[in-house]
């Protein structure tokens, strides 16, 4: 069956896709090398943490990101606004917002660093990121209504700075040589406000919109992500920010998103926490699609078989799962890697599944 795909200038991104968080040009417990065997197509990486280690103009030198971490598939680059946003609501004096743009340090040791919008456009350009995001302000759905409003106009009008410098940088490189560009919607729990964000983000124009904030509460998905879709116009490219379980992502999906990330998979995985028994009958529903394994549970130490028979991993392929126990309990980053894997092999299992559904041929507004 025919999916849908992001073309880029390093290959189509097939669609529905779960990226996984190089954030620091790493996805942890794995070698670039083993990641297209899992399945992963692109990653993510995180403007402002590569810009403060090991530096712009390091990774620049390095070939890239692409050249810098050994990866040849389309790279996404954040635009920094989540990672301010956090330390913002975080320990005090890490962070500070103003109308030119965001400042931030991740400790008290360090000297802050700027994001304006030309500055973020040009970063990104620099680290070579073939999808490259707009500055945005990012705040909490609580947040107070002066602080969304202030969010939405922000957000608005360093998009519009964004779009500008972008157009600027990329005037002499052909269509097809160039980065994607993407804006984030704001607007908090308030539906007018995400509604003008959205409005005025579509008549900038756009390659693709995200969500951002907090898209889950209490291990749901808050409505705002619903919203959010709804509010695009149908044939959008949406990414779901930091979406999340395996039910979360086929919740969005259904409600439109076709790009995912998120550390969990990889955060959980190094926990020895596993994802397994997909179960592809639930995706039109509110149903599990996946069940948990935790490698402490004692019933794993004896398990002669793999941890997910249906999985096709190096794991489930090679080891028993009273091996993976037994790493875990020796401590060997063996069973972060293999587990990392794994998880991420749920992933992109999934996604494929997505792909293949009745769904993902239909309209986005009907779905």
């Amino acid at each position: 069956m025919s999916h849908s795909v992001l073309p880029t200038r390093r290959g189509d991104i097939s669609l529905p896709q779960f990226v996984p968080d190089a954030t620091r040009a790493v996805v942890r417990g794995l070698p670039t090398g083993a990641l297209p065997r899992t399945g992963v197509e692109t990653i993510l990486v995180s403007t402002a943490h590569l810009i403060s280690q090991p530096g712009t103009s390091v990774v620049q030198a390095l070939g890239g990101v692409h050249g810098f971490m050994g990866w040849s598939g389309p790279v996404i680059s954040d635009s920094g606004g989540f990672q301010a946003f956090s330390l913002l609501t975080g320990q005090k004096g890490l962070a500070t917002v103003s109308d030119a743009g965001l400042s931030y340090r991740f400790s008290p040791k360090q000297r802050f660093r700027d994001l304006t919008p030309r500055s973020c456009i040009e970063t990104q350009l620099r680290l070579g990121a073939d999808v490259v995001y707009c500055l945005d302000y990012c705040t909490h759905p609580l947040a107070p209504d002066a602080e969304q409003e202030k969010s939405v106009a922000l957000t608005v009008r360093w998009a519009a700075e964004c779009r500008a410098v972008f157009d600027r940088l990329v005037a002499d490189t052909p269509p097809e040589q160039r980065p994607k560009l993407f804006a984030v919607v704001q607007g908090g729990q308030r539906a007018d406000l995400r509604a003008r964000c959205a409005d005025a983000l579509v008549d900038l124009g756009f390659d693709g919109y995200g969500f951002g904030g907090y898209p889950v509460a209490a291990g749901q998905l808050v409505a705002e992500v619903e919203l959010t879709a709804q509010l695009l116009p149908p044939g959008s490219v949406l990414h779901g920010l930091g979406i999340g379980t395996p039910e979360s992502l086929v919740a969005a999906w259904r409600s439109g998103y076709s790009i995912f990330d998120c550390t969990l998979p990889t955060r959980n995985a190094r926990r020895g926490v596993l994802y397994t028994s997909m179960d592809t009958g639930n995706l039109d529903g509110d149903g599990r699609v996946s069940r948990i394994a935790r490698m402490s549970d004692e019933k794993w130490v004896r398990a002669a078989g793999p941890v997910d028979p249906d999985c096709d991993c190096e794991l489930c392929t090679g080891y028993s799962a009273g091996y993976l126990a037994h790493l875990f309990r020796v401590e060997d980053s063996l069973a972060h890697t293999l587990a990392s894997a794994h998880n991420l092999r749920f992933y992109t299992r999934l996604t494929a599944a997505l792909r293949g559904h009745p769904a993902s041929t239909l309209p986005r507004a009907v779905r």
